[in-house]
């Protein structure tokens, strides 16, 4: 839910012409993709 309420943040400074900003949160959103896949991967098990 907090990753799709980053994405609506990132898409409205997008829209504003702030492409810095959105492109470092669109960074932090795959970082944290990648820290949710991590866990999923190591914990078998939770599936």
């Amino acid at each position: 839910m907090v990753r799709l309420w980053g994405l609506t943040v990132l898409l409205d400074e997008w829209m504003e012409g702030n492409t810095g900003t959105a492109w470092s949160g669109a960074g932090l959103l795959f970082l944290s993709f990648l820290v949710v896949l991590g866990l999923w991967l190591i914990d078998p098990k939770d599936r």
